[in-house]
Formats: structure tokens, sequence, C-alpha cells
């Protein structure tokens, strides 16, 4: 995916949509974090306005994520599938008066801009936020055959053949 720029408050009055798919390997601090760089990540970006006629950015982005097991350290595949708002603001006051209009229990993400904003950068922040934190199979495969198994002699056989030639 490369690089599209939108201004935000023009995309959301004019209610646009953007939407597209780009490999794992295309976004950078994405592929860090994933076991392997294959996989492909679905988004879409969709703008509108709120009840208060305040720009907004409706974010979906899904796909298999290869992960690493934080338990067996095995590959694990990670199905993505989130959506968020993004409200936009181009002032910290503005950001500020936004985030105090919504319930005490209500969290809401604001961006501040004063001109254009990178769509890839949104789908790769919103796709790292939906990643687990702690990555773990519900039931690890079975690693315990092959590689880990070898025949270790005991300690204690080395006193038993002492024992016996005494």
């Amino acid at each position: 995916m490369d690089s599209c720029l939108i201004d935000p408050f023009a995309f959301c009055k004019n209610g646009e949509r953007l939407g597209g798919h780009t490999p794992v390997s295309g976004l950078e601090r994405l592929a860090a974090v994933c076991a392997s760089q294959s996989g492909e990540l679905s988004w879409e970006v969709s703008g509108s306005l709120d009840n208060h006629q305040r720009p907004r950015l409706l974010i979906h982005v899904s796909g298999d994520m290869s992960l690493v097991c934080q338990r067996c350290l095995e590959v694990l595949v990670c199905k993505l599938d989130s959506e968020t708002v993004v409200m936009v603001a181009r002032t910290e006051e503005e950001a500020d008066a936004i985030e105090e209009s919504f319930e005490d229990g209500e969290a809401v993400e604001v961006i501040v801009t004063d001109g254009k904003v990178d769509v890839r950068d949104l789908v790769e922040d919103e796709a790292l936020l939906a990643l687990p934190l702690s990555p773990r199979h519900e039931v690890c495969p079975d690693t315990s055959t092959g590689k880990w198994q070898e025949k270790r002699e005991s300690p204690f056989s080395a006193l038993k053949a002492f024992k016996t030639k005494g």
C-alpha cells in the first residue's frame, strides 16, 4: 500500500470511502511484530460527520496475522477483525473538548491534524492496536515429540555403579 494522503475534514464532510488489500510485508511496523510477513490485511476507511457535525473516520481492518505464541513459541494464526472510530480535530484544545463531550466510560480516539493524514498509518495503527498483547494458543500443539526428547542418564546412576563396585 503506497502512501495515501487525504484531507480528513473534506473526506468526512463528503462521506468518502477508501478500501483495499495490503500485504503484511508492505506495512513495516506490523511486519516487525509478525512471525512471518505472509498474509494480507483487508481494510476500509470511511468518513462521516457525527451528530454535532464533527468529522470522524471509521476504520475497519481484518486478516490473518502470523504471530508467535508466548507459551510454546510456535506460530499462531491470529484472526484480526477490528473496527474503531477516530474523531478528527484541528487543535489540541478542540481534541480536549471532543474527549470531554463523551461520557466517562466511553473511550474515544482523537487525532489532531491541520492538513493531510496518511490512510496507511491509520490502517497500520488500527491493526497493531487490535493484536493481542500476549498471543497464545488456546491449547498449544504437542512439541514434546521429536527434538526435545533425548535420553538422559540419571545423576544417581553413577552412585549406583559406585555402590556395586564396592
